[in-house]
């Protein structure tokens, strides 16, 4: 086995492990949904979630997939945004997208909301505006105030 490896270059060995890994999660009934390129914050979280600490929460966007984001039971608005933007960055990481997301403009411009309530109050505990394990928010565009 020495021998092989001895031949390899070292890219092929990390294609040749990525490879076996991948084949290992898709052939487990349990990891199969997970990516293969799986990073060690996206399996605590996993964790985390069947363990009953954190919630899955699904953020719907217009016209694109939705976003499945981990965050704790007990978290703020804010979290839930710092939650959201983490995994947009891990996404666009996958995917190959290498464009900035402004998330001050995002936050400026869009609300999250849920049921009809809008999550306006960054302080506020999620479990205040009802946002439990599975639901789905949505952007919503803000409105402008009157002067």
């Amino acid at each position: 086995m020495n021998q092989i490896a001895d031949t390899l270059s070292h890219d092929d060995l990390i294609q040749i492990s990525h490879s076996a890994i991948n084949d290992l999660i898709n052939s487990d009934t349990l990891l199969s949904d997970l990516p293969g390129d799986i990073i060690l914050e996206e399996i605590n979280s996993q964790i985390a979630v069947e363990y009953g600490q954190s919630i899955t929460v699904i953020i719907s966007r217009d016209h694109e997939p939705a976003l499945k984001v981990i965050v704790p039971q007990s978290a703020k608005v804010i979290d839930l945004k710092k939650a959201v933007a983490r995994h947009f960055e891990i996404y666009q990481k996958r995917i190959g997208n290498k464009v900035k997301i402004s998330w001050r403009y995002i936050w400026k411009t869009y609300d999250l909301s849920y049921d009809g309530l809008i999550l306006d109050n960054d302080c506020s505990p999620i479990e205040h505006y009802g946002v439990v394990n599975k639901v789905t928010l949505h952007f919503k565009k803000k409105r402008k105030k009157k002067r």
